[in-house]
């Protein structure tokens, strides 16, 4: 048998959702994180006046919804539905189409009568696969500067059922606001 037949369905399961994904962050050092302590969803804001939320699938945006509302509300920032909330929270999610290729040899070289060698023959197929990630914004609401941007590569990948999609969405989030707010200088 031929060892890249075997190594297809570990490549694979690395792409899928048993693969880890990775966060990645950026903030502005000049912020003063101390002072916020409120936040609304930018969607809401009369700053997204005119603009759409960008919804494709309303079960997934309450799943991380949901979760970013959790961690904010563990490091003690509040939901401000009314009035003006210090910073503005958006997410989107990001899509990667990607095709991995996978050749499989049938047949070998070797010692053979009456030549001195064998025949074979290899073929190639290519296998497309979709890679999900999470990005996850925070903007001052007085300002309007970006001060916090977090990025799950691969957080939306290989989710198979809803309960595994809560659980990696979950774990996703919780990641990307675990430096949320950045220590202090």
């Amino acid at each position: 048998m031929n060892v890249k037949i075997l190594l297809f369905p570990v490549v694979l399961g690395a792409m899928a959702g048993c693969a880890p994904f990775t966060v990645k962050y950026d903030y502005d050092s000049h912020a003063n994180y101390a002072a916020y302590k409120t936040y609304d969803w930018y969607a809401a804001s009369s700053k997204a006046k005119g603009k759409s939320d960008g919804v494709e699938n309303p079960i997934m945006d309450r799943r991380v919804r949901s979760a970013v509302e959790r961690e904010m509300s563990a490091k003690g920032l509040k939901l401000e539905k009314t009035g003006e909330p210090d910073v503005l929270v958006t997410y989107y999610p990001a899509y990667r189409r990607g095709t991995v290729y996978t050749t499989t040899s049938v047949g070998g070289w070797g010692w053979a009568r009456p030549f001195g060698y064998g025949v074979g023959t290899h073929f190639t197929e290519a296998h497309p696969y979709q890679e999900g990630s999470i990005i996850l914004e925070i903007v001052d609401n007085k300002t309007n500067q970006l001060v916090w941007q977090a990025v799950a590569e691969g957080a939306l990948t290989g989710l198979e059922d809803p309960e595994d999609a809560e659980e990696q969405v979950g774990k996703a989030v919780k990641q990307m606001l675990t430096r949320f707010p950045p220590p202090s200088h």
